[in-house]
């Protein structure tokens, strides 16, 4: 996952870990890590744009201390680097959206589970559409 404005390159490889790169700063890939929750209470990461009635009914069942806000599979990258440690998703998302963001978070240690039946997030739903259903990505 590329993030040009920020300078940042995230890399994931299952089984192997998760990176992020500072791009054209001359700097080598770091390790990251998602994080355990924190016992003071969450960072969540949701669009300003798409957090409707039930994402806010979901969030208040946690303890929510501070929100990250982050674009598409940023979302991801925030938790997969320990800034964030949670992102309920409960509106639309296709499959290209996810794929990237979800490979460096769980390389990361992190997960994405639907959100009705807490499976992880599959892909190749040709029969949905390649159409996500509403999920929750969380840190380690």
């Amino acid at each position: 996952v590329y993030a040009p404005a920020m300078s940042k390159l995230y890399l994931g490889v299952k089984g192997r870990g998760a990176w992020m790169r500072r791009t054209g700063a001359g700097e080598d890939a770091r390790p990251i890590h998602a994080r355990r929750a924190p016992a003071a209470g969450l960072v969540a990461v949701a669009s300003r744009s798409h957090r409707g009635p039930e994402t806010d009914a979901f969030l208040s069942t946690l303890t929510i201390t501070d929100f990250a806000a982050a674009g598409s599979s940023l979302k991801f990258c925030l938790i997969a680097e320990g800034l964030a440690d949670v992102y309920p998703r409960l509106g639309r998302t296709m499959e290209w959206d996810t794929g990237a963001g979800q490979a460096v978070l769980e390389a990361a240690g992190g997960r994405v589970v639907e959100f009705d039946s807490g499976r992880v997030l599959r892909y190749g739903k040709k029969a949905r559409g390649f159409d996500n259903p509403h999920f929750i990505a969380w840190g380690a």
